[in-house]
Parts: C-alpha cells; structure tokens; sequence
C-alpha cells in the first residue's frame, strides 16, 4: 500500500510537472491554450506586464516544469539532491500560479498540497544541536589482568578494543543523536543515556522536528525495575519490560565493554572461531546474547537476543544490535555508530552516533532525574 501511494505521489508530481509546459507554451506564446489564454497582466489585471515581461513569466513556467519532472526522477533514482530540487520546483510553481490565479488556481492548490508532505520531510531531516557535554571529565580507571580461558574470537575481540588490560567501569554517560522510528515515523533524535554498573541506566532521548523537541522519553531501568515515561503515558510493574530493559543495559554495555569481563556474574561461552554466547545476569537467573565477531577486524560484527518489546507481547522477538562504525574513546574502542533492528521490522528502528562518552563520572543524583 505504501508503494503504491508513493508511486501515485511521483506520477502528481511528473504530471503537474509537464501540465507546467502548457503555460510556457501559452504565455511565450507557441500557441493558443483555451485553459490559458493569453494576456499581459497577473493577479487578474492588478500586475502590468509587457510582452517581454510574459516571455519571462512563460520561463518561469518551463523552469518550474523542469524542476518537477527532473526532481521526481532523482526521487525514483534516490539521489540526495531531490528534496532541495523538489522543494524549490514546487515552491515557484506556487509563486506562478497564484500570480496567475485567475487561469490556474487548480495549480496553485495541487502545489499547496506538495509544499506540506516536503515541509514534513524537510523538518524531520533537520539534526537538533547535541546535548551540551556532560559537566564532568572522565575520570582514571584501575587496571585488571584478562581473565583466562576466553573464547578465542571474545580473546581477540578485548585485545584489539583495551589493549594488554582491562580497565574498570563503573558508571558511564553517553551523549549521542541519530534517527528514532515511532508509529512509522522516523525521527531525529538526541539523547543522553547515564549508566551505573551497579544500579542499572537512565536513557533520556527527544524526538525533533525543524530541531526542537517534539517528543520526551525518560525511561529508568534501576535495581531490576523498569519505568518508562512515555509521550502518551508511563509504563511500570511489568515485568517484561525489565526482563527486556536488562536485556538492553548489557546490550549498551557494548560502550563500556569492560563490564563483559568484571562482573563476577558475566561469563562467555565458546561456540566456533566467530561466535560466542554472552551471558548476562537477570536479578537471579540469567539471559544471553549470541555475539558474531568480524573474523577481519576481530570487532563485534552484531549482537542479538530473544526480547520482549512490549508488556503486552506473548513471545519474544529476536532484537539486533549491529555497530556501523567505531572511534576509541578514553583509550577504549566503542562503536561510534551503531542500530538496532526487531527482527521482524526488517530495519532498523533506532540509529544512534555518539558525541561524546564519559566514564567514571559521579552519576548518583543524575540517574535519577527527569530531563537532559
């Protein structure tokens, strides 16, 4: 359904486009068009034109068709130059056809009803400015020795992202932006996301629009309980949500990957030479990850997990974390870009690049909180 109404959108647009022929051909003029008589005024006589003047008047129209038909076809091809072509084209066959609104009012309203879907595009293209950095510095972090026996692909994971040993975490806060999917909609987003390995995270993220907030999320994840403040109410006291927010902290972790390795209740199980089985604490019992490591870069390739999406889900689904790019920060190797996908979705729904990580920062009241 979806293809097909946007099919039907790129066929409006490549005929408005060539209806737009009709009045350089009548106002040059090449020819006489009864819809389009010829004339030497606009804005029903108030405008005065000469006959030079409706020469120019008559390119604008051949300028807006070229526009239409030529930004629709870069649409189809996907070329990133479509929305500003398309924007524009549209945006003058507005200006031309309410100056000329006597003979081509149908014009101008078919051009309204462009401008308003483009607009929506153009304000949910638009990044919002990042979070201001986080008011505190990362702080040392002690050392460990590795621990023995590793899984050969988890071996070589840790010792291209740390190096000889292993620092020590303990709290985290992570600034980034990217794309958000809700109800069908992507879109821009920032956020601010605080960890403390001993309690559980804090994730505060706004959706944007022209760069301002439109929606809030504040979801908590503390001491095995979960509580999401949503756009459209608050989420509690269910426990899949915090079977599927655990699953989601130790999924994070993957920014301060040291975790993996120090806490006690963390192990790693072997399954070949590019696959490992995480697995992960859940109040007393336990989860896991299946972790697919790149056999050319030893980096994690993705991760997935069976998880809950909503509280009212009666199975699980298969949820995927993939990182896109990687920087080192604070001499550890994180992704710097990475999505995350329901299996079933196809695609990702979150998409997030980081601005800044700071590790070992005093956490304690933030985590707590309600905003950025």
């Amino acid at each position: 359904m979806g293809r097909i109404a946007y099919f039907i959108a790129i066929a409006v647009v490549v005929i408005h486009g060539l209806i737009h022929l009709l009045g350089f051909v009548a106002y040059w003029p090449l020819a006489e068009i009864a819809e389009l008589p010829y004339k030497t005024s606009l804005l029903n006589g108030r405008l005065i034109l000469s006959e030079t003047g409706m020469r120019w008047f008559s390119l604008f129209w051949l300028l807006a068709a070229v526009g239409l038909v030529t930004a629709a076809v870069s649409l189809v091809l996907d070329r990133s130059w479509w929305l500003p072509l398309m924007l524009a084209a549209v945006g003058l066959s507005l200006i031309i056809t309410v100056l000329d609104w006597s003979n081509a009012f149908r014009g101008a309203i078919i051009s309204l009803v462009l401008l308003v879907p483009l607009l929506v595009v153009v304000s949910l293209r638009q990044q919002p400015r990042p979070f201001p950095a986080y008011p505190q510095t990362s702080q040392p972090m002690n050392t460990v020795a590795f621990p023995d026996n590793l899984p050969v692909p988890v071996a070589r994971y840790y010792e291209t992202v740390v190096g000889d040993e292993v620092p020590v975490v303990e709290t985290a806060v992570v600034t980034g932006h990217g794309q958000l999917r809700f109800n069908g909609i992507t879109f821009p987003h920032r956020l601010r996301f605080s960890y403390d390995v001993n309690q559980g995270y804090r994730h505060y993220i706004e959706s944007t629009v022209f760069g301002r907030p439109l929606l809030k999320v504040n979801e908590h994840y503390l001491d095995g309980q979960g509580r999401l403040e949503l756009p459209f109410g608050v989420v509690e006291d269910e426990p899949k949500i915090d079977m599927a927010a655990n699953l989601g902290f130790w999924g994070e972790a993957i920014w301060f990957p040291m975790l993996y390795l120090t806490n006690p209740r963390v192990r790693w199980e072997a399954i070949d030479a590019t696959t490992a089985h995480l697995i992960v604490p859940f109040g007393a019992d336990e989860d896991s990850f299946t972790v697919y490591f790149d056999p050319a870069t030893g980096l994690i390739d993705h991760m997935e997990a069976m998880r809950y999406r909503e509280a009212s889900d009666s199975e699980k689904i298969l949820w995927q974390l993939t990182p896109l790019a990687w920087e080192t920060y604070h001499g550890v190797q994180i992704p710097s870009r990475s999505s995350v996908t329901w299996a079933d979705e196809g695609t990702p729904w979150l998409v997030i690049e980081l601005d800044d990580v700071v590790y070992n920062v005093d956490v304690e009241n933030y985590i707590q909180a309600v905003g950025p």
